[in-house]
C-alpha cells in the first residue's frame, strides 16, 4: 500500500534489525589475516573499534577493513622505513611476510575518527581513510622518501572497496561473509579459500514478532511506507531482472531473517545497478551521499526500486524533481539507524527534497544503548531507544 502514505519508514539493517555478528567476526578474522600476511602480528579490531568506524561515519566493512589494512601497512614500514617498497601489492605482502616483524597495536580508533572528520558529499569513506593514512606517511621519519610507491599500495587497498575483483581486502573479507560456497555463483570465480558463511552462522534477528506483525499492519493499511536501506551488498532492483553475477544477496538475507520481504530495499547492489546504468561512481552515490537516501524515500513512497533509484540521481545530480519523489508532499520521513553517517545521509536527501519545493520533514530513532555510537547520537540530539523494537512503537503510536 505504499504509494500514498504520508509517513515514511527508513530502516537501516545492521544493529538496527540485525544483530550484525557476521559482519564483525568477518572484519575482526579478515584485518588479523592481512596483519600476520604482513608479518606485522595480530592485530584484530575489538568491537569498540569497530564501532567507532561505523560512529565516525565509514559503516561499510569493505571501507573499514581496507582502512585498517592500510593503517597496518604504515605501521609495519614505521619498523623499517628503509624497506624496498614495490607499488605492487601482492609482491610488498609476500616480502613483508618473508620478513616479519610485529608492530605495536595500531590506533584504529584514531584512524577512524581522523577519516571520520573528512567526511562530506564529495568525500568518500575510503578517500578520507586514503588521505589520513598519507598524512601519517608524511608525519614519519624516513617514510616521506617512500611516499609514491606507498601511495599505490594504498591505491590497491582503497582505490575500489566496492569492487569484489579488485579489492584485496573486499574479496577475502567476502569469502567469510558468504561463505565459499557461494563465491562461484555470485562472483563467477572459483574460491581463494574455504570459509563456513559468517551470517548464516552468527546473525542474529533484533525485530520480534510482534513489532514485525504491528508494522505490517499499518504498512498494509496504507498509514506507512517503508524500505529497507543499508551499506550491505544486494541484488539488483526487482524491476531489472536479467543476471546478477557481482551482487551479492546480503541484504535480502538479512530482510527474510526478520521477515519482512514484502517490503523494498535500497542496498548497495540497488546503487550499483544505478552507477552501471548511469556511467556514475559508486561509492559516491551510497550513504552517506544524499542519493541512496533520495532512492530509500522513493521506494518507502512508491514500493518500487528503479524509479526511485532513477528519481534519487535525478534531483542530485540534475536539479530534476521525478515521480515518486515529486509527489511526496506533506511528507515525515521516520529514519531508524545505529549511526550519525546514516542519519546525515536522509537529512542531505531531505534538504535536497526541500530545496525542490517538497515540504518533507525528518524524525530520527538512534538505536544505540551505549559506547561511542551512542556518544555521537547524543552530540546530535538525536532520541535514542535501547531497541528497534520500542522506537518502532514509538514511531507508530506518531502515525495513528
Amino acid at each position: 500500500m505504499a504509494g500514498s502514505a504520508n509517513h515514511l519508514f527508513l530502516f537501516d539493517v545492521d544493529s538496527v534489525l540485525v544483530e550484525a555478528l557476521g559482519y564483525l567476526k568477518a572484519l575482526q578474522d579478515t584485518v588479523a589475516h592481512f596483519s600476520r600476511q604482513m608479518g606485522a602480528g595480530d592485530h584484530p579490531l575489538t568491537e569498540v573499534e569497530a564501532r567507532t568506524f561505523e560512529a565516525c561515519g565509514l559503516t561499510s566493512e569493505w571501507d573499514s577493513g581496507a582502512a585498517c589494512v592500510g593503517l597496518l601497512l604504515v605501521e609495519r614500514l614505521r619498523q623499517e622505513p628503509d624497506l624496498p617498497v614495490s607499488s605492487c601489492w601482492p609482491e610488498t605482502v609476500s616480502y613483508l611476510g618473508a620478513h616479519p616483524r610485529p608492530v605495536p597495536r595500531p590506533d584504529y580508533e584514531a584512524l577512524a575518527i581522523r577519516a571520520g572528520a573528512r567526511l562530506d558529499d564529495e568525500t568518500t569513506p575510503a578517500q578520507a581513510a586514503r588521505a589520513v593514512l598519507l598524512e601519517l606517511v608524511e608525519e614519519s621519519a624516513g617514510l616521506e622518501r617512500q611516499r609514491a610507491p606507498i601511495a599505490a599500495l594504498l591505491d590497491a587497498l582503497l582505490g575500489h572497496t566496492h569492487d569484489f575483483y579488485r579489492a584485496p581486502v573486499t574479496r577475502y573479507l567476502q569469502h567469510l561473509v558468504i561463505g565459499s560456497d557461494l563465491i562461484p555463483q555470485t562472483y563467477g570465480v572459483a574460491p581463494d579459500l574455504e570459509s563456513p558463511p559468517y551470517l548464516v552462522r552468527y546473525d542474529r534477528p533484533l525485530l520480534t514478532p510482534a513489532s514485525r506483525s504491528r508494522l505490517g499492519e499499518s504498512v498494509a493499511s496504507g498509514r506507512v511506507g517503508a524500505t529497507l536501506y543499508t551499506a550491505r551488498p544486494s541484488l539488483p532492483p526487482v524491476e531489472a531482472g536479467g543476471p546478477a553475477v557481482g551482487f551479492s544477496p546480503e541484504a535480502e538475507a538479512a530482510r527474510s531473517l526478520v521477515g519482512l520481504e514484502g517490503l523494498p530495499l535500497i542496498g548497495e547492489g540497488k546503487m550499483r545497478w544505478l552507477a552501471s546504468e548511469e556511467n556514475e561512481d559508486l561509492e559516491r552515490l551510497v550513504k552517506p551521499s544524499p542519493v541512496q537516501g533520495l532512492a530509500a524515500i522513493g521506494a518507502a513512497r512508491s514500493g518500487q526500486e528503479a524509479s526511485a533509484l532513477q528519481a534519487a540521481l535525478g534531483l542530485y545530480r540534475d536539479d530534476r524533481l521525478l515521480p515518486p519523489l515529486a509527489s511526496l508532499g506533506a511528507s515525515t520521513v521516520h529514519v531508524f539507524e545505529d549511526t550519525v553517517g546514516g542519519l546525515a545521509a536522509v537529512e542531505r536527501a531531505v534538504a535536497r527534497l526541500r530545496a525542490a519545493g517538497q515540504p518533507v520533514a525528518t524524525c530520527p530513532y538512534g538505536i544505540v544503548v551505549d559506547g561511542p555510537k551512542a556518544v555521537a547520537m547524543a552530540e546530535r540530539g538525536v532520541p535514542t531507544y535501547p531497541s528497534i523494537n520500542e522506537a518502532v512503537a514509538t514511531a507508530l503510536d506518531r502515525v495513528r
